[in-house]
């Protein structure tokens, strides 16, 4: 399947790498990314967040590598350039519709811009 009709437009293509608070001090870490070439560096409460361009996701890694941390997730993938704010069965519904099309074989990856309650996410995928 193409990407006809597609929302690709919506998300940017980049280097998306999570590693856990416990890890590294954010002082460390901004430094040895920033200046490896990544974007930004994100507080995500339990976990720092890294985006860098997909050309410098390599040179990130090996920073990263090089100072002794191990990320939980690291993937080049799309990122929303906005979020979408979804409440009450607006949301119940999309995170059935996202189960169902993670469970078909098909479907290698999706990807979306909606923001959940954490709590409401829970009890609908619980």
């Amino acid at each position: 399947m193409g990407a006809a009709g597609s929302v690709a437009y919506m998300f940017h293509k980049k280097g998306d790498i999570v590693i856990t608070k416990s890890a590294a001090k954010e002082d460390d870490l901004m430094s040895i990314v920033l200046e490896a070439g990544a974007e930004d560096l994100k507080d995500d409460g339990e976990s720092w967040e890294i985006i860098c361009d997909p050309n410098t996701y390599e040179n990130v890694m090996a920073a990263l590598t090089q100072a002794g941390i191990k990320p939980e997730v690291a993937e080049i993938g799309m990122i929303p350039q906005t979020y979408t704010k979804l409440e009450g069965q607006q949301a119940n519904t999309m995170i059935r519709l996202l189960e169902a099309l993670e469970d078909h074989d098909d479907v290698q990856h999706v990807w979306s811009n909606f923001d959940i309650d954490q709590k409401q996410l829970e009890e609908v995928a619980g």
